[in-house]
Formats: structure tokens, C-alpha cells, sequence
């Protein structure tokens, strides 16, 4: 890549990003929160994490257009094509946002943008990551559009919600009743689930080929299918041998264990990570 186009590129993420964080402020300040007294003079830990998710997930999101785009021959198409893309990515964010406060942390939303919870800011952190990642695998596309990708967003949204949902039926504990306590160990499980999920669905997507849009999406559901079956089964594998001999829900909501929680969501990324190596 030429170096003035590669100097073009990396102002213009950081134009996006700065726009990110204005649409966000802007969203949060009609709500009643300011984010930047919240974390400058109040010291708010949950809302510097929740923003630090939020940034990353927008800079994953249009990484993929970044780099299909530095293949065009024009700077002007070239910068165009990033642009639009950020801003997809800035309102898809922002869409994500709601939706994970709507569903999956449905009672925990009132007051997270200053929440001192910090178990709730980083599993937020964690959606907009993981949205972020799903992102980036459909952006990266050279056949995508816009409609494309809302389409895969869509799909990433519906799976984590349901996933976490799913997984918060199998603990013995009530997980949002943990979280809302503030027990860090019982976010870091959900925070694995939303990343395994987006690593996975990033992998489906950049993987699928260009046989049109049935066996597009006959191949994505059946990565997927293969991926998540493989992920829960090698992850409570991983979970014993990480952890021999502990009680991994005595630990987390008794003991509080930070170390028993960041286990049991690491083996998660751990095993999607080593699942869409081999399956992509």
C-alpha cells in the first residue's frame, strides 16, 4: 500500500472514530448522561469501559471496508467507500447497543451509560466487540453492501441474544441477578459467549464463497452449527482441565472468584478461536 494512502486511511479512521464517540455522546446526553464528565470528574469505570467497547467494536466494523477498499485504484473511491461504511458501522453500534439493553440485559439498563457495575460495562463492552468482529467478516467482502451487511448484523444479533439467553437457562444461578450485584466473576462467562460468537460468525462470513445467496446461506448455518456445537462440548473440556475439582457456579456466586468467572469465559474464546481456525 502507498504510504500517502495508507496516511489517507488512518485519518480517516480516526475522523470515524471521533464521530463515533460524538454520536454516542450526543444519543446518551438526551438520556441524561455525559459521558466525558462521567469518566474525567466522576471517575466512572463503567462508563470508561462500556466507551472503550464501543470504540473498538467501530474500528473492527469498518476494518474490513479498509482494507477491500485500499485495493481500488482511486483515493477518492477509496475514501468514499470507507466512509460510508464507518457510518454503517457508527449506527449499527449504536442500534446494537439498545437491543443488547433491551434483551439481553433487560433490567440492567437504567443508568449504565455512569454505571459504577462494572460486571454490567463489560459485558456491554463485550456485545459491541463482538458486533464489531461480525462487522468486519461482512465489510471485508468485496460483493457486500449495505443491505448485505445489515443482513449479517441482523443474524449476529439474533445469535447472541440467544445464546447468552440460553446459556443464562443452564446455570444453576440467576446471571443477570449476579451481574446486577456487581459479581465481575459472572459477567466474564457471558463476555466469552459474545466473543466466541463473533469470532465464529466473522469466520462463517469471510468464508462463504460467492455461489449466490441459498448457498451462501446454506454454508454460513452450517459453520455456524458445526462451530457452536464444537464450542460448548470442547469448552467444558477445557473448563475441567483449566479448573480441575472446582465447582465453577459455587465459585463464581459464593466465592465471587473473578479467576473461576475469567476461566470459564476464556475457555470459550479459547476453543472458537482454535475451532474457526480449522473450519475457515
Amino acid at each position: 500500500m502507498r504510504i500517502e494512502l495508507l496516511l489517507g486511511l488512518m485519518v480517516e479512521a480516526m475522523v470515524i472514530l471521533l464521530a463515533a464517540k460524538v454520536a454516542r455522546d450526543q444519543m446518551l446526553k438526551r438520556r441524561g448522561y455525559l459521558v466525558n464528565d462521567l469518566i474525567v470528574r466522576q471517575r466512572s469505570p463503567g462508563a470508561a469501559i462500556s466507551q472503550a467497547g464501543y470504540l473498538i467494536g467501530i474500528l473492527l466494523g469498518f476494518l474490513g471496508a479498509i482494507s477491500f477498499a485500499a485495493q481500488a485504484a482511486s483515493f477518492p473511491s477509496t475514501v468514499a467507500h470507507v466512509a460510508l461504511f464507518g457510518l454503517l458501522a457508527i449506527v449499527l453500534q449504536l442500534v446494537a447497543d439498545r437491543i443488547s439493553d433491551s434483551l439481553i440485559f433487560r433490567g440492567l439498563a437504567v443508568g449504565a451509560a455512569d454505571d459504577t457495575n462494572v460486571s454490567h460495562a463489560v459485558a456491554k463492552a463485550a456485545v459491541s466487540i463482538a458486533t464489531g468482529l461480525v462487522l468486519r467478516g461482512s465489510m471485508a467482502d468485496p460483493s457486500a453492501g449495505l443491505l448485505a451487511c445489515t443482513s449479517w448484523f441482523v443474524v449476529g444479533q439474533i445469535l447472541m441474544v440467544l445464546a447468552v439467553l440460553f446459556y443464562c437457562r443452564l446455570t444453576p444461578y440467576d446471571d443477570l441477578a449476579e451481574i446486577k450485584r456487581n459479581n465481575l466473576a459472572a459477567s466474564f462467562p457471558i463476555v466469552g459467549i459474545l466473543l466466541a460468537l463473533g469470532f465464529v460468525i466473522e469466520a462463517a462470513v469471510a468464508s462463504k464463497g460467492t455461489d449466490g445467496f441459498g448457498p451462501t446461506v446454506l454454508h454460513v448455518g452450517k459453520f455456524l452449527g458445526v462451530s457452536l456445537v464444537l464450542v460448548y462440548a470442547f469448552r467444558v473440556v477445557a473448563s475441567r482441565v483449566l479448573l480441575p475439582n472446582v465447582k465453577l457456579p459455587a465459585a463464581i456466586v459464593e466465592e465471587h472468584s473473578v479467576a473461576a468467572g475469567l476461566q470459564e469465559g476464556v475457555s470459550f474464546v479459547l476453543v472458537s478461536l482454535l475451532v474457526t481456525f480449522f473450519l475457515s
